[in-house]
């Protein structure tokens, strides 16, 4: 009867932390999946309402252009505004509109005067002031490529391509509206005498859309209905007219031909996107222009997602915990261990081993996955139209503070071979190669630095002049401190960077990556490094170059204090992690084989004479094989702390303290078990109770403290 009620105690207690830890995983799990999404759909709601907001003010802009020009051409067109009085009014124009470039009267050939083929009078913003250039004397306007006359003539109202305006020195677009003549007594209509323009820089577009917080590595671009680049930071694309369905299908990009049609179509939307280039996921957010049936495409990187990496881990390893703890429960009841049963009690203790071993692996899966290295301390460059967005907003910070304007100089690096010493210094062999340009870099001193190295040799070996260049490679040789945190050994993972600053401290210098040397710029293709680079002991995960900001407290000794609270320092940094199988198989097998054979032990313990006559498993024959084990593994933890230098307890070592205390219990309980001490749960069945937990109890602890080191 006793027994019985016994036994339903047991299994109810089974039973009610089976049903707790059920409920805590459900509720843990719903939990995480919502602070996911949350985040998810709060970032989305923010990028789009950014888009809208910047659609709102591109089309503001655009507006007071369309509505000024149509003005000036309505009255042109009814004979209210005279050509010299619509000359006054132009000028006026840019006086009141600080962000339009340029307006002009053009006319169509002889239509000014029959005695003048062209003529065309542009009103431009120069070096802060309003000037009349007779654009007529500058170029022919009327040759095809300048679609901003020639297809506002034949085809009425219209916003042009990007063009390089000669007379204005910049990169502009245009609104054209065509002003009417006189009747024409053949056609029976009146025609297109000549056109009205206003050009706004794409420069003052790039403010508007540049200032959107897209993140770290985020960026925007506005296309034409017909999925024309009117910008993007890379200015190539815009220059060159490249258009959505050429980059898709250059790249085979599915998502681009999407964003073309939705162009087209006056779209909006957020589009999930893989990067053919980098191989990020990101978000393209796509917006329409009301007024001119452009497109606002903003790119924002998944990566730079608002993350608390470690809430995120801790919610992982919460959820882990409870399934773990429901598993066993369960693993219990079924094996209906409260029954007394031998087999099924074996049943259960296997059982709950695996679970609590799976917990471990996935526990390190968490931890290796969840880590603070993918927090970025600088701006990570994952293309050539990030690193114009954050040139442009440096050039432009320096003139709004009128501060030396940033001279760019493109950098590259790449290394041969790398090792780690057991001081975690970080020594190197490769080159580095710099491109000043001619004419407009002549006086900046040539040469870099490594900050931090220990030692440094650079010795100058390739020196050339191409393509508007001076190109100078340096092979190198450098010993780099690196701070590594040994603390999870061996599931470590670290970030080594390289800080390459420019000799010259006196200089407004940025030094910037060369991303055009790269075939590849994709960091899981490890950019800069030699293919089948390999750091022994170690995986190199990714490669890649950081813009970090640093703040200097002091002048350098200069008479003229710089300014250098933005100043940023040029990273080349990769992603490391331990070589997880040989750390283990070097440092575990001799735990793994020394609790194997504690266990056997603890198999063996016996009280017939017969069978310890044969075995020689005595209490004291026990307590001898213990104590060799105990020196071996004393042995090997003291090898791993000389070759791990830290001065706290790391994560491999809990698996040695928990041999030695495994080492100590068996020997104890040998003894106690052989002196027949009246103690249950030694002498309960044969030594049962001990055998049972040996498994289930070494890897709870294991997975108690993986727990807490993970957390």
């Amino acid at each position: 009867m006793q027994r019985a009620l016994k036994n339903r105690i047991i299994f109810a207690l089974l039973l009610l932390v089976a049903a707790i830890s059920l409920v805590a995983s459900v509720v843990l799990l719903v939990r995480h999946l919502s602070y996911k999404r949350d985040v998810m759909e709060s970032a989305k709601s923010r990028l789009t309402s950014l888009t809208v907001q910047a659609t709102r003010s591109i089309d503001l802009v655009a507006r007071e252009v369309i509505d000024n020009a149509n003005s000036i051409a309505d009255q042109m067109s009814s004979g209210k505004l005279t050509h010299k009085a619509a000359e006054i009014r132009l000028r006026e124009l840019l006086e009141r509109y600080p962000h339009f470039l340029s307006a002009a009267l053009s006319y169509r050939p002889y239509a000014f005067d029959p005695g003048r083929k062209l003529y065309s009078v542009l009103q431009a913003r120069k070096n802060g002031r309003i000037e009349r250039i007779q654009l007529d004397t500058v170029y022919d306007y009327t040759k095809p490529e300048y679609d901003w006359f020639v297809a506002a003539i034949d085809h009425g109202p219209r916003w042009s391509q990007p063009f390089y305006g000669e007379a204005s020195s910049s990169l502009l677009v245009a609104y054209s509206v065509p002003f009417q003549g006189d009747m024409d007594g053949v056609a029976g209509r009146r025609s297109a005498r000549g056109v009205v323009t206003i050009t706004i820089s794409i420069e003052e577009i790039g403010r508007i859309i540049e200032s959107l917080d897209l993140g770290p590595t985020g960026f925007g671009a506005l296309v034409s209905q017909q999925g024309a680049y009117l910008y993007h930071p890379d200015t190539e694309l815009v220059v060159l007219r490249k258009t959505l369905r050429q980059i898709a299908h250059e790249q085979n990009d599915r998502d681009r031909l999407i964003l073309a049609e939705q162009a087209g179509k006056r779209g909006s939307g957020v589009l999930d996107h893989r990067s053919m280039s980098t191989g990020f996921e990101s978000w393209l957010i796509y917006a329409p222009i009301p007024s001119t049936g452009w497109s606002m495409q903003n790119t924002f990187v998944k990566d730079d997602l608002p993350w608390d990496i470690d809430l995120l881990r801790r919610q992982l390893i919460r959820i882990i915990t409870a399934l773990v703890i429901f598993f066993s429960s369960v693993a219990a009841l079924l094996s209906r261990v409260c029954s007394g049963n031998r087999t099924r009690l074996w049943a259960a203790s296997v059982m709950i081993a695996i679970f609590f071993a799976t917990g471990i692996g996935a526990l390190w899966k968490v931890s290796l996955s969840h880590n603070s290295i993918s927090r970025s301390e600088g701006v990570r460059i994952n293309d050539k139209a990030a690193l114009n967005r954050i040139m442009n907003s440096y050039t432009r910070a320096a003139s709004d503070r009128h501060t030396e304007a940033p001279v760019y100089i493109p950098t590259g690096i790449f290394i041969e071979s790398a090792s780690l010493n057991s001081a975690s210094a970080l020594m190197v062999s490769g080159y580095i190669w710099q491109k000043y340009r001619l004419g407009e870099q002549d006086s900046v001193p040539r040469g870099f630095t490594i900050g931090g190295a220990s030692s440094l040799t650079a010795q100058e070996n390739y020196s050339t002049k191409e393509k508007g260049f001076e190109i100078i490679r340096w092979s190198v040789n450098c010993t780099v401190p690196q701070q590594i945190d040994h603390l999870k050994y061996p599931l470590e993972q670290d970030k080594l960077s390289l800080q390459i600053l420019h000799k010259g401290l006196n200089h407004n210098v940025f030094l910037v990556p060369d991303l055009a040397a790269y075939n590849f710029i994709n960091p899981t293709a490890l950019p800069g490094l030699q293919k089948g680079s390999i750091l022994p002991g170690w995986k190199i995960e990714r490669s890649f170059f950081e813009l970090r900001e640093n703040s200097y407290n002091t002048n350098f000794g200069l008479e003229r204090p710089l300014n250098k609270e933005r100043f940023p320092s040029l990273c080349f940094s990769f992603e490391i992690k331990r070589n997880f199988t040989d750390a283990f198989i070097s440092n575990l097998t001799a735990l793994i084989i020394v609790t194997i054979l504690l266990f056997t032990l603890l198999m063996l313990t016996s009280k017939d004479e017969r069978h310890l006559s044969v075995m020689q498993a005595g209490s004291g024959r026990i307590l001898n094989i213990c104590a060799s084990m105990f020196l071996v593994i004393v042995f090997s933890h003291v090898n791993i702390r000389r070759t791990i230098v830290v001065e706290q307890v790391f994560y491999l070592e809990y698996f040695f303290f928990l041999t030695y205390f495994a080492i100590l219990l068996v020997s104890l309980n040998s003894v106690l078990y052989s002196a027949n001490a009246n103690i249950h749960l030694v002498q309960y069945q044969e030594n049962l109770i001990p055998r049972l937990c040996f498994w289930p109890c070494l890897f709870a602890l294991l997975f108690t403290i993986t727990v807490f080191t993970s957390y």
